[in-house]
């Protein structure tokens, strides 16, 4: 079997990242498939996204897919990973202020405050319940992941001292996004 190829990474300002995302159903999880995706492919490719980025979390509308789904490996030894679909965030507790930084908004780290420790809930791959308790960075990257999937980007959650200093950067990836726009829409006119 062939790796798992690298998805293209969905980028800021792009619109598809303010989306909230649909559950994946029961049935499609005992399909295995929703929509045109083979799940445990979408994983698979998911996870080799991340790794290749460097990241220790990935949603899946960072890479154009609408489903409720992230992935994850907080451990440096990459021994760590999993993948929870319609995750659900509950017993939210303390609180903690730390640096963040996102593969669709690249070059940019702020100080985001999240919660300490929750509890994660939701469905694995073969569609059975799991639920495990999180502190620290995990709890942060579930929180980071779940809100993409509400269509939620951490630089909404930053202060403005955070937003003065990433807005030159910010400035650079929207005019990056809007030459490549006009470079697809030169493209489809010819």
């Amino acid at each position: 079997m062939s790796e798992p190829q690298v998805m293209d990474l969905v980028t800021y300002p792009d619109p598809f990242l303010n989306l909230p995302t649909r559950p994946v159903t029961a049935e499609e999880l005992s399909a295995g498939t929703a929509g045109e995706w083979n799940l445990a492919e979408l994983v698979e490719r998911m996870k080799t996204t991340m790794y290749a980025s460097e990241g220790v979390g990935l949603a899946a509308p960072q890479v154009r897919v609408g489903l409720r789904l992230f992935v994850s490996d907080p451990s440096k030894e990459k021994t760590g990973f999993f993948a929870i679909f319609n995750p659900v965030l509950d017993n939210m507790v303390g609180s903690d202020l730390d640096e963040e930084g996102c593969l669709s908004i690249p070059g940019v780290r702020a100080k985001v405050k999240r919660y300490k420790s929750l509890r994660c809930s939701g469905l694995d791959l073969k569609g059975q319940p799991i639920s495990f308790d999180c502190r620290d960075l995990l709890a942060r990257i579930c929180q980071h992941e779940n809100d993409h999937l509400d269509g939620i980007l951490f630089t909404s959650k930053i202060g403005m001292t955070a937003r003065y200093s990433a807005a030159k950067r910010l400035g650079e990836l929207e005019e990056e996004y809007r030459e490549a726009q006009a470079a697809l829409k030169k493209k489809a006119k010819k």
